[in-house]
């Protein structure tokens, strides 16, 4: 009988091997006697056994067929012998359980062999029977069995299974509910917090009301800092195990028993996601896995409400009321923490903080008006802490700003003091390769990235004192300043314009009464370059029609660009592209004309291929000379009259051109809202276009330099352009800025110690990331974080002031800003381009480069001018200065440091020692006011009193001459030039206080992500709101710090 193919396995395990004896030969080859060897063959045998008489004393060895036979034989014997009624009888009698804390009625063998079955201690174990039992045909309904229906109930999850009466099916139903008992056991186990991982809250609650015995974790930022799902994963491998194993089985495709993970569904993020919402749906406070950290994800990507909804019924997020109350309580701990922060820094007479606030504005527009409902401008005040790093110890003390102040040394300043204090020698400050001694002051390397801490927005008015008194408190209180507990501490304060302005007005109208005098404020980098950029703008568009080439109206024009349609105060980011352009074609004309070429490009190819391309030193060199030939003083002054222009003695003339020819109809057609054509006096020789040319190149390099400085770190570079524009402010329409840097530089120069001189400068930019050429100015990064205001104020509505934006949005904007980038790190997502590249501009460039060339405009042509006329605004600066502007400015200005003196006891007239001041003092012998006219730099400057350009092959002539060459050609390579009788007059308004409009850099964003130029309101709001600007015209002009009389009643 053959057996089972089934059985085999087992056959093999009860199949007893033996080893038999050899048997004796039957006929055993018999060596014959030594004597008889030579008569028997040895191979023939001689002997005959004989017949056997006895029977077999050991039985044939059997087969294993023999013994499955026997052993089928011997179990049909039992089953007909055996007392019990069937094989269930048998095999529950078996397998009998006592009761716990009963006598055990079994025979020890009986005991004794089923326990060794169970523990798997003998041959054929459960595992070997266990699959017989599922496994046998018998145990399956077969087509003809009268339970045919049960083979429907294979893993059946309902009803009794003690019904069922075929094996498989009960098997499988059994199994799958001990599984399923067991899984939901484990799901259970991790809806708690597990004192075994004090660092993992499983419970994260949004709030709490603190009744409970053991107050829950509320939950703050800090809990999802090392969130990851490969974290997660990990952490539910050891306690979900039977989960995580059926979900893989479930969720993880499989190629040849293997299972793979693919790129954009791995298995492990499917099976993190589906048992966070089991658990939650388990317990609803169990949020600490996924769901909160989702509900906040949709919070701070604006989904759409029913989006939020669903994804809550899911259990994959928190309900949205939940997410907010969750950023209610993470406000809540950030303030705590900062204010615990300061009060130990205060403890320890240290301020390790400024504050940095700007205005945040949005027209909120009614399209169903009635009473109380009319569209109007919504206002507020937005602020930031911003920690600082490497304060030396006392930097900050009040004591010695006082007694600084006190001596009132700004009225020592002139002019001439104030050009010999610009680094015009500095000139390694840009090189190929950025090294720290190549810079001018490079911001610290060992300063780890900044950290802000947005503060709850308000709905002051910044540009009203009494607003700006209440919002500066506001956010004291929030920060935990305590000026009572330490008066000896210093508060630093930035922002804009307009605020700058009103803090130092509150400083002076407040020092006798409040806690203001212990305020210092700076103006912001980006605000100052962009109001230089407007000045640019204002100085160089001319007419809209202008022909002349020189405008900026005209080059825009010839490249397709767009001209700006409110000067005063362009469109930012779109008029830097346009004039870096412009800027651009104009440098590589003016080395088209030196090298003597049609086309630059195909000057340069031509060298490259005879292998005659100069060397870098040859390079600078001629950089060297072209600066000091189109953007020096010296420069300028020559383009103005053709005998200095063609003078024998002019070592670096500009190359002549052709006769100039004027055009009929040259005079561009303008409307009465642009300025009348520029007309030369009788006798002009000069040449107006290459004049305004050398301007342009001159202005926009030193905001150049200034922008490009920024993303360095190189924060002296930028303060020597600050200085620079304090003579270029003066000689524009924007004279207030000028107020503001002398503020700045008298602050700087003559009133901080070298600890809070190098405190304010190391700290005047941000650090944004840990890498090199990542620095940001602090007032466009708050910039970024009104854009979330504004946007929200949009889609919420509602005040600056209520808790939504106080308690929600305004807090919790710099993680906002952050959480969308850490969440595609934890899901392995590849960072998205959210940026639009610009497209490139070499069509554009050729054309402005083809009609500079036909015009010649780098070219001396005597006579030429087009109706367009650029002021030299640094120069005009200067005179502006020396007639009467300085000395108002510090006749003003001196009043807090009178105030000071008074409650001083006496006015110190030593300077500042050398060891504590922060700068040099600048070489002059001038120690009075008046001196400021006698010695006049616009008279008396001239190149043997400023540094010239060396011209040796040294490191020193060569490197060192190239880069910085806007900022040290402005004075120091010739005389200031006189007033120019042909100039156009100064209006005489100052427009750096404009009321800024839709459109405008104080309104207009580029998104951090998407790279994209976002205006708050489109055409139609800005014209809604236009009426309503020039109400709060008043209100939002930046007031003049020299007016001291203006708010007298008010304060």
């Amino acid at each position: 009988m053959d057996p089972s193919p089934i059985l085999s396995p087992i056959l093999g395990k009860i199949t007893r091997s033996y080893t038999r004896r050899p048997l004796l030969d039957p006929n055993p080859t018999i060596p014959a006697p030594p004597a008889a060897s030579s008569l028997y063959r040895a191979d023939q045998s001689t002997w005959t056994p004989p017949p056997a008489t006895q029977p077999r004393l050991r039985a044939r060895a059997q087969t294993v067929e023999d013994k499955l036979a026997a052993k089928f034989a011997a179990m049909d014997e039992f089953l007909l012998n055996s007392p019990f009624d069937s094989v269930g009888d048998f095999l529950a009698i078996l397998f009998f359980n006592r009761p716990h804390g009963e006598s055990d009625p079994r025979g020890s063998t009986h005991a004794a062999a089923v326990a060794c079955f169970l523990r798997g201690r003998t041959k054929i174990r459960m595992s070997d029977v266990l699959p017989l039992m599922y496994q046998h045909r018998c145990s399956y309904p077969s087509k003809d069995s009268i339970h045919l229906h049960e083979r429907e109930l294979m893993f059946c999850t309902t009803g009794d299974a003690s019904t069922i009466h075929h094996a498989r099916p009960f098997i499988s139903t059994w199994a799958t509910r001990l599984v399923a008992a067991e899984a939901r056991k484990q799901i259970g186990r991790t809806t708690t917090d597990d004192s075994d991982d004090p660092d993992f809250r499983v419970q994260l609650r949004a709030c709490t009301n603190g009744r409970g015995k053991a107050a829950a974790h509320v939950v703050t930022w800090r809990d999802f800092r090392n969130f990851g799902i490969k974290t997660l994963a990990e952490r539910f491998l050891v306690k979900l195990a039977l989960p995580m194993f059926l979900t893989k089985y479930m969720s993880a495709p499989m190629k040849r028993g293997v299972f793979i993970e693919r790129k954009q569904r791995p298995y492990p993020m499917v099976q993190v996601a589906a048992l966070s919402s089991f658990i939650v749906s388990r317990n609803r406070y169990a949020t600490g896995y996924m769901a909160m950290l989702l509900g906040i994800w949709h919070f701070v990507c604006k989904s759409h409400v029913d989006v939020k909804r669903v994804y809550c019924r899911f259990g994959n997020a928190v309900a949205d009321s939940t997410a907010r109350d969750a950023l209610r309580s993470m406000t809540a701990a950030d303030i705590k923490e900062m204010q615990a922060d300061t009060l130990d820094a205060n403890d320890r007479g240290e301020t390790e903080h400024c504050l940095l606030l700007d205005n945040v504005q949005e027209y909120d527009r009614v399209y169903e008006p009635g009473l109380g409902r009319q569209s109007r401008l919504k206002v507020g005040t937005a602020g930031t802490k911003v920690k600082l790093q490497g304060c030396a110890p006392g930097a900050f003390s009040a004591t010695d700003y006082y007694t600084r102040v006190a001596r009132n040394e700004r009225k020592t300043m002139t002019v001439r003091s104030l050009i010999d204090d610009i680094d015009w020698d500095h000139d390694k400050i840009c090189s190929l390769f950025r090294s720290t001694p190549i810079a001018k002051r490079r911001m610290p390397a060992d300063h780890s990235p900044t950290q802000c801490q947005p503060l709850m927005v308000n709905s002051e008015r910044e540009t009203e004192s009494q607003g700006m008194l209440r919002a500066v408190e506001d956010f004291d209180r929030q920060i935990g300043v305590d000026v009572e507990r330490n008066p000896n501490l210093l508060s630093w304060i930035r922002g804009d314009g307009a605020s700058y302005a009103q803090i130092l007005r509150l400083s002076r109208y407040t020092a006798p009464i409040g806690n203001f005098r212990n305020k210092i404020a700076t103006p912001e980098v980006w605000h100052t370059g962009a109001t230089d950029l407007n000045s640019i703008a204002e100085n160089h568009y001319g007419p809209a029609t202008s022909s002349d080439p020189s405008s900026l109206s005209k080059a825009s024009t010839c490249a397709g660009l767009k001209r700006p349609s409110n000067l005063k105060s362009c469109d930012y980011y779109p008029t830097v592209r346009s004039l870096t352009l412009i800027w651009t074609a104009h440098v590589l004309d003016c080395w088209r004309v030196f090298y003597g070429t049609e086309d630059l490009i195909e000057y340069f190819d031509g060298l490259e291929k005879a292998n005659k391309l100069p060397n870098l030193d040859a390079i600078l060199t001629t950089a060297t000379t072209l600066v000091d030939r189109y953007t020096s003083q010296a420069a300028l002054q020559n383009s103005l009259r053709a005998s200095d222009a063609t003078s024998i003695g002019n070592p670096n003339p500009v190359p002549v051109g052709s006769p100039w020819v004027a055009r009929g109809g040259s005079g561009s057609l303008v409307d009465g809202s642009e300025s009348k054509l520029h007309q030369e006096h009788a006798g002009f020789t000069g040449d107006r276009v290459l004049r305004n040319s050398e301007i342009f190149l001159l202005e926009f390099g030193w905001w150049n330099e200034m922008a490009w400085a920024v993303p360095e770190g190189d924060i002296g570079r930028v303060w020597e352009i600050f200085k620079i524009w304090i003579f270029k402010f003066a000689g524009s329409s924007h004279q207030n800025y000028m107020k503001y840097l002398l503020e700045f530089y008298c602050l700087l120069r003559y009133e901080s110690s070298k600890g809070l001189h190098d405190a304010i400068l190391d700290n005047l930019l941000l650090r944004v990331k840990d890498e090199l050429i990542k620095y940001k100015p602090a007032d466009l990064h708050q910039e970024h974080y009104n854009k979330w205001l504004q946007e929200m104020s949009r889609r919420h509505g509602g005040e600056f002031d209520e808790s939504f934006f106080r308690q929600i949005i305004s807090p919790n904007v710099d993680h906002f800003l952050r959480f969308k980038k850490e969440m595609e790190t934890a899901f392995n997502l590849v960072r998205r381009g959210k940026s639009h590249t610009s497209p490139h501009q070499r069509p554009e460039l050729r054309l402005l480069l083809s009609m500079f060339k036909e015009e010649e405009i780098h070219l001396f042509r005597q006579g030429r001018s087009m109706g367009h006329a650029a002021v030299n605004q640094f120069s005009r600066g200067v005179r502006q200065l020396e007639e009467g502007k300085l000395h108002d400015f510090i006749d003003s200005t001196t009043c807090l440091g009178d105030f000071f003196a008074a409650i001083c006891g006496s006015v110190r007239e030593d300077s500042p020692e050398p060891d504590n001041s922060p700068t040099l003092s600048p070489s002059n012998s001038d120690n009075d006011t008046d001196s400021v006219r006698a010695d006049s730099p616009a008279s008396s400057l001239s190149r043997a009193d400023s540094p010239t350009p060396s011209s040796s092959g040294s490191e020193d002539s060569s490197a060192s001459q190239s880069s910085s060459a806007s900022s040290k050609a402005s004075v120091a390579s010739a005389e200031l030039d006189p007033a120019d009788p042909n100039e156009p007059e100064n209006d005489g308004i100052d427009m750096s206080d404009e009321p800024r409009f839709s459109g405008s850099f104080n309104d207009m964003y580029i998104d951090d992500e998407m790279g994209l130029q976002i205006n708050n309101n489109d055409e139609e709001e800005e014209e809604a709101g236009e009426e309503e600007n020039e109400e709060e015209e008043d209100c939002d002009e930046e007031p003049d710090p020299a007016n001291e009389d203006c708010e007298e009643n008010e304060l």
